[in-house]
């Protein structure tokens, strides 16, 4: 059996190119949006790697994903807020592959903090005991109130949504406060129904609702 590395999409075709200033570009950490007049042509996959609907990247970090034609078409039927689509393209050994790069913009307005639910408890899933509700009223109002619990409390704590009420809807979305992706259930029995590879879900315990 061929050993895949732990990303498929990891470097340039042209690699001489690898100044720490585009490396920056493209792998910076703090990432929160893709950088104007990047070159989104020139990426190449690994050539141990299996080819998949959802491309797993060294590059962008948390911010999105490559996804083939077939996923970006369904996506297409579907309400996709706050997620800019690029066209990209990935060479992998002889080929030349026609992808999309799927970069979600993290906006707070769709957020009801208000109506929404946070507690106040560790970071850790496995080492949450259920912590105190704490009300939040604003993006901003959940920075500071986030920054209070950590002085209080440590680092290791943070506010956890429980319940998250939506301004407007969604079928895929990512929050400013988190660097997780979410999809609804439309949209995961969609890409389950069409079998697309590549695509892991996982439940959350997030309430979500869609203010009326």
């Amino acid at each position: 059996m061929p050993k895949y590395s732990d990303s498929q999409i990891n470097g340039f075709i042209d690699p001489e190119n690898n100044s720490v200033e585009r490396t920056d570009k493209y792998q910076h950490k703090g990432l929160t949006y893709i950088p104007e007049g990047i070159d989104m042509h020139k990426f190449k996959a690994d050539d141990n790697a299996k080819i998949t609907d959802l491309m797993s990247s060294l590059f962008f970090g948390s911010q999105g994903f490559f996804v083939s034609n077939q996923l970006n078409e369904i996506l297409n039927s579907f309400i996709l807020s706050n997620v800019k689509v690029y066209d990209t393209s990935i060479f992998f050994k002889e080929s030349i592959l026609k992808y999309h790069f799927l970069d979600f913009i993290r906006t707070s307005d769709i957020v009801d903090f208000s109506n929404s639910k946070f507690i106040g408890d560790h970071s850790s899933p496995l080492m949450r005991i259920g912590g105190e509700e704490i009300s939040v009223l604003s993006f901003e109002d959940y920075k500071e109130k986030g920054r209070l619990l950590r002085d209080e409390k440590g680092f290791a704590f943070e506010l956890i949504p429980v319940k998250v009420v939506l301004n407007y809807s969604s079928d895929m979305l990512q929050f400013p406060f988190s660097g997780l992706k979410y999809v609804s259930e439309k949209l995961k029995q969609k890409i389950e129904e069409e079998k697309l590879t590549g695509v892991v879900f996982e439940e959350t315990d997030i309430e979500f609702y869609l203010d009326q």
